[in-house]
């Protein structure tokens, strides 16, 4: 009977409670990826070199877990089948590190470099636990397209909430009394949140993602298993993944490099920390527009040409710093910097409406169907561009000798605002002749479900 009902098309009641995954992975994912850099040097009392080098560290050690937990959750055979329990479980995990991450410990220097280093490691390895299986599940839940980019707009949509509660962190820490413990105090609430919504995301699975399911995907046609080195040969021979792994990393370092920096910019080049709601706030509301046309475009024309249009648009705000002066262009660089963020977003709803696609091509190739293979070696270029992204920020900004909660000289103030147009220009343009290459038209592949 579970097999016949595995067989089912997904509903939408359950493209709906994957939704929540969204807002779950989002709510902490942007929160870290936005503000953890600040939260370190400006709340917590580490230098910026510290942070970037922490940062840098903590995501690759991180990424060199990615394909241990994407092989792992392809040939885990429980109760719950391949890829719920990591998500179900691993939130938990997650959830708890991700309070002791942002609260302020009151050691010596060596103390905090160490507490926040193993923190924000082992945070890195805890969110993937449950991020990379939630991303795995859209190619055994939904067998066709238009449903896939369903589940992939219930994901982007529900985002919005996230991204609102993130782009006003600092209005809710100050309306909080503001200080560490407001921090702390935030992101014990935002975990009570972030638990049950993994949980809801998770039980859309329970028909598709079974134990019997799990028994039989790591098993040849000749009734053997599948061996690692046979599993691995899904993303290295994928040169459908290998090309959006570009397209999109480098798409992230750009965006990565625009996030890690964009606070200092707003604080100490504007003197204007509404300027982060204001961005994300509008953008975040134009997105939704984007995450409701996107899955409909994609109906006539490629993903691809989707993502390189979302890329073009997301160069303009970092191309705009390098013409414009911020203080007197205050308006236009603001404009630039929302339609920027929709532009982002673009790109991401078009990158992972191609993940499952290259899930199925990974299975054209090898006969293998290992979405959780496929989704580590995503995640894996992902969190690599955020190193490099947040690294490479930090290292300028303390070469150019960046001190928080100081009046910045101008040396300063314009490595701040390269540090934002420089990698982001960069990182753009090659991930739009990456994208260019890219060889699936999914309105004419054979090979999709």
């Amino acid at each position: 009977m579970k097999n016949d009902q595995s067989m089912k098309k997904v509903t939408g009641f359950e493209i709906f409670r994957y939704g929540f995954g969204g807002f779950g992975v989002n709510l902490m994912y942007i929160l870290v990826s936005s503000f953890i850099i600040y939260f370190l040097t400006d709340v917590a009392g580490v230098s910026v070199a510290m942070a970037g080098t922490m940062f840098l560290f903590s995501r690759v050690i991180d990424a060199l877990f990615d394909p241990i937990i994407g092989a792992l959750s392809d040939r885990t055979k429980s109760r719950w089948g391949r890829y719920r329990p990591f998500m179900m479980f691993g939130s938990i995990i997650g959830a708890l590190i991700f309070i002791l991450l942002f609260t302020v410990v009151n050691f010596d220097e060596t103390g905090k470099n160490v507490y926040y280093f193993v923190v924000y490691c082992s945070w890195s390895i805890g969110y993937t636990l449950m991020v990379l299986p939630y991303q795995s599940i859209v190619s055994i839940v939904a067998k066709n397209k238009a449903r896939r980019n369903l589940m992939v707009m219930s994901s982007k949509l529900l985002t919005v909430p996230a991204g609102l509660i993130a782009f006003n962190v600092f209005t809710i820490i100050g309306k909080m009394g503001g200080g560490a413990e407001a921090w702390q105090k935030l992101a014990i609430i935002l975990s009570l949140l972030i638990v049950p919504s993994m949980w809801i995301c998770a039980s859309c699975a329970r028909r598709f993602d079974t134990k019997e399911a799990a028994e039989k995907a790591m098993l040849k046609a000749d009734g053997k298993k599948f061996s690692f080195k046979e599993q691995l040969k899904v993303v290295t021979t994928n040169k459908a993944l290998l090309l959006l792994i570009i397209a999109f990393s480098t798409n992230n370092l750009a965006d990565s490099s625009i996030k890690a920096v964009q606070s200092y910019f707003a604080k100490y080049v504007l003197g204007d920390m509404s300027f982060i709601a204001k961005v994300g706030n509008t953008g975040m509301m134009l997105s939704i527009v984007a995450m409701i046309l996107v899955p409909l475009i994609a109906k006539k024309f490629a993903k691809k040409d989707i993502f390189i249009f979302g890329t073009v648009i997301h160069i303009t705000y970092p191309i705009a710093l390098l013409i414009l002066n911020p203080a007197t262009n205050l308006g236009l660089i603001t404009i630039l910097a929302i339609l920027s963020s929709v532009g982002g977003m673009i790109c991401n709803i078009a990158a992972f409406m191609m993940l499952p696609d290259c899930v199925d091509f990974g299975k054209k190739l090898t006969g293998l169907k290992s979405a959780g293979m496929v989704t580590s070696g995503f995640t894996f270029s992902l969190k690599a561009s955020a190193a490099i992204g947040g690294t490479l920020a930090s290292y300028a900004l303390s070469i150019a000798g960046f001190k928080a909660n100081v009046v910045q000289n101008s040396a300063v103030l314009t490595a701040i605002v390269l540090c934002i147009a420089i990698p982001a220009i960069g990182s753009d343009i090659a991930s739009y002749f990456a994208m260019k290459k890219y060889p699936i038209d999914e309105r004419t592949a054979d090979f999709l479900e």
